[in-house]
C-alpha cells in the first residue's frame, strides 16, 4: 500500500492546472500517487493534463457531477494509506507532504489540515485583508468540543485542499455527500468531529487561490442563497450520533438547563440551541422541533414544568419568526428588483424598502 495518494479535482482549470499538478510533482516527499478526476471540464484542462508524463499520474475523467462525486471517485481509485486532498487551481509548498506525512505518522491524529496563503489569479500572494476568504483558515487549534460549537454557530473554517486523512475514516464516514457543491467538506468534517480529534498545523503548506470572477471560488458570497439552502439542510442532523455528554461540553454555555439528564429534555435542548443560532433559517429548525416535540402531552408538561415553555410560547415564537421571514423575503424581492433597474431607479427603491422595514 502506498503511504499517499494525492486526490485531485478540477473543473476547467485549464490557466491553473499546470502549476497545481508541477507542484505536486515536485514534492520532497516522493512515495506518493496523483489521481486526477476531471469533472467534465468544457476548456483545454484535459489537454494540459495529458502534457504531464509521470507514472504517478491516474487521470479520470467524468461528466459533469460536481466536487463530491469527482472527490469520492479520487477515494475510491486510491491505493494510499492517506488522502491528501487537492484542487486544480490550488497550490502546494514543495514540502506540504513531508511535513504532513511525518506529523500523522509522530502524532496519534488521523485528520490534518494546515494553514493557507492566498494567491491571485496570476498566483501573486494576497494579504489576508484582501480576499473574502481572510476569516475562513489559519485557525488555532481548538478541542473536539470547540470545534463542534464553532461549525454550528460560525460554520466551517477548515480549508479542505489542505486536509491529509486515512482513507478508511472517509470510506467509513460514507463519503462526500453528492447533492451538496457548496458545504460538502463542510458536512464531513461535521461527521468526523463527532467520533475523532482534528489537528490544524499552524504552518502555511498551501497557497489558496483567490479567483476574480465570481464563480471562481464555490465559497464566493455571490452563492450564500446556495450556501444557505445547504447549510439549514446540513444542520438538521448536526446532533445526530452525538452523546449528552459530549453535547453538555461542546455547548454548556448556551443550555437552558445543563444539568438535564433525560433524553426527552436533550431534544428540547437541541430545539432551543437552534432557536439560538444567527440565521433565521436555522431558527425555523428549532421552531419546527418543538411543534413536532409538543404534540406529545408528555413532551409538553415537561417543557412547561423545567422550561417555563408551553403552547401559548410556541405560538407567539412561530408568529415572530414568520414576521421576520416574511420581512426577508421582501428585502430579497427589492434587491433583486434593484438589481435589474437603471441606476436612477435605486434611490426610489430604496426608500421604499426603508419604510416597508420601519
Amino acid at each position: 500500500m502506498l503511504p499517499i495518494t494525492v486526490a485531485m479535482i478540477t473543473f476547467n482549470h485549464e490557466k491553473y492546472i499546470g502549476e497545481a499538478i508541477e507542484s505536486i510533482l515536485m514534492q520532497t516527499f516522493t512515495n506518493f500517487e496523483l489521481i486526477i478526476v476531471n469533472d467534465g471540464s468544457t476548456d483545454k484542462t484535459e489537454e494540459v493534463i495529458k502534457n504531464f508524463k509521470d507514472d504517478r499520474i491516474i487521470y479520470i475523467y467524468q461528466k459533469n457531477q460536481g466536487p463530491s462525486v469527482a472527490r469520492n471517485n479520487c477515494i475510491l481509485a486510491a491505493q494510499g494509506k492517506y488522502i491528501a486532498s487537492m484542487s486544480g487551481d490550488d497550490v502546494c509548498y514543495p514540502d506540504r507532504l513531508e511535513k504532513q506525512y511525518q506529523h500523522i505518522c509522530e502524532s496519534e491524529h488521523k485528520i490534518i489540515f494546515s494553514w493557507v496563503d492566498f494567491i491571485d489569479d496570476d498566483s501573486q500572494r494576497l494579504k489576508q485583508k484582501d480576499n473574502f476568504a481572510k476569516h475562513s483558515f489559519n485557525h488555532v487549534n481548538r478541542s473536539r468540543a470547540e470545534i463542534l460549537n464553532r461549525f454550528f454557530f460560525k460554520g466551517n473554517y477548515l480549508s479542505a485542499p489542505s486536509a491529509l486523512i486515512e482513507r478508511d475514516i472517509l470510506l467509513q464516514a460514507g463519503l462526500f455527500c453528492v447533492t451538496s457543491i457548496q458545504l460538502q467538506d463542510f458536512e464531513m468534517w461535521i461527521k468526523l468531529i463527532k467520533k475523532y480529534d482534528i489537528y490544524i498545523i499552524p504552518e502555511k503548506l498551501i497557497k489558496y487561490r483567490i479567483r476574480t470572477s465570481e464563480q471562481g471560488n464555490l465559497s464566493h458570497p455571490s452563492n450564500y442563497v446556495r450556501a444557505n439552502f445547504e447549510q439549514s439542510e446540513i444542520l438538521k442532523s448536526f446532533f445526530q450520533d452525538i452523546s449528552i455528554e459530549f453535547f453538555k461540553e461542546s455547548f454548556g454555555m448556551k443550555l437552558k438547563n445543563p444539568a438535564f439528564e433525560s433524553l426527552i429534555e436533550y431534544e428540547i435542548e437541541k430545539a432551543f440551541l437552534y432557536l439560538s443560532h444567527y440565521s433565521t433559517i436555522i431558527q425555523s429548525i428549532g421552531a419546527s422541533h418543538l411543534f413536532n416535540l409538543l404534540q406529545d402531552p408528555k413532551i409538553l408538561a415537561i417543557a412547561e414544568d423545567k422550561y417555563n415553555f408551553g403552547l401559548s410560547d410556541l405560538f407567539k415564537l412561530n408568529q415572530n419568526l414568520m414576521f421576520f421571514n416574511l420581512k426577508y423575503e421582501k428585502l430579497e424581492r427589492e434587491i433583486n428588483l434593484i438589481k435589474n433597474s437603471p441606476l436612477w431607479k435605486v434611490r426610489s427603491y430604496l426608500v421604499r424598502l426603508k419604510k416597508s422595514l420601519m
